[in-house]
């Protein structure tokens, strides 16, 4: 198994897994590496770990050296020239009359390119942006188009909880965020009340997705009759995020109950709790059914009550 670490190439960027080879590195150490368009300077994220084969990525970047004081003089002359790059380029997208926005401009560790990154409605033609502004620098000029994730995070803001977005101060990336889980945390189907600042679904939505799955019980659907403690019951309202389930008793009252208490209580549908020991009895209780959630009844319908 290799032995790998974890580098960052930018604030909050996606960790890069690289091969230090026989460099002891420590966690927040700078280093080059051997980068696709040339050395890049990044900050040591991780400690030395082996991995699987099977996890390891290819091919495998390759840490040349620690960082010395003159590379940190060359990565800072490096920012103080991306001011200058970022200006040349949005002056050229105005006079060329391009529908993008330029939000950032990065200048390669060694000089051997510029990429800028911006957003637009849909696909732009920017082969003469790039060649005009090439001239101008005297370098080779990339362009990244981002989403409004990315935009998001390069701007940072403030959240509809007060906070600094999750994208500007620790996410490094993106997890897919979907209605289903606004769903199941029982929101106001508002696009207002969970959209970021981006416009997209709140990051955070995701964070009770990610829970212990294997330890919270499965919740019951709305409708279901189940077995509570206080008898059987339907469901009414199901609270994924505080685990607790409404339920409306035979005696008309609703109630909020533990999910994990829901189906934990001996009884079926024809006898009260505890009476089913008769069934057990005579080898007839597999025809005595439990509307639990672990056991849901089958064949005949229950009353709606």
């Amino acid at each position: 198994m290799p032995i790998v670490i974890e580098v960052a190439f930018k604030p909050l960027s996606k960790l890069i897994a690289c091969a230090p080879g026989l460099l002891d590195l420590k966690v927040d150490e700078a280093v080059l590496v051997e980068g696709e368009a040339g050395v890049e300077f990044g900050i040591v994220k991780t400690g030395a770990r082996a991995v699987p084969d099977t996890d390891t990525p290819t091919p495998l970047r390759k840490v040349l050296r620690r960082a010395l004081p003159e590379d940190w003089s060359r990565r800072e002359k490096s920012e103080a020239r991306q001011a200058e790059a970022f200006r040349v380029c949005k002056e050229k997208i105005r006079t060329l009359n391009l529908p993008m926005k330029l939000i950032e401009a990065e200048w390669a560790f060694d000089g051997a390119q510029v990429t800028f990154h911006f957003t637009a409605e849909g696909r732009v033609d920017f082969r003469e942006l790039v060649r005009e502004t090439a001239a101008v620098l005297h370098t080779r000029v990339q362009m990244h188009q981002v989403g409004p994730r990315d935009h998001a995070r390069i701007f940072p803001g403030v959240g509809p909880c007060g906070r600094p977005t999750c994208c500007s101060t620790f996410l490094r990336e993106f997890q897919p965020v979907s209605m289903k889980m606004v769903k199941n945390q029982n929101l106001v189907l508002n696009p207002a009340k969970f959209s970021g600042l981006c416009g997209k679904l709140m990051c955070c939505l995701r964070y009770e997705q990610d829970g212990p799955e294997a330890s919270k019980p499965s919740l019951p659907e709305i409708g279901m009759v189940v077995m509570t403690p206080m008898g059987r019951a339907k469901v009414e309202e199901v609270n994924a995020v505080q685990q607790m389930v409404t339920v409306q008793l035979e005696s008309q009252q609703f109630v909020e109950v533990r999910a994990k208490d829901i189906g934990e209580v001996s009884g079926c549908v024809t006898h009260t709790e505890g009476d089913c020991d008769g069934c057990a009895a005579d080898g007839s209780l597999s025809t005595c059914e439990v509307p639990t959630r672990d056991a849901p009844v089958s064949g005949k319908s229950l009353p709606v009550f």
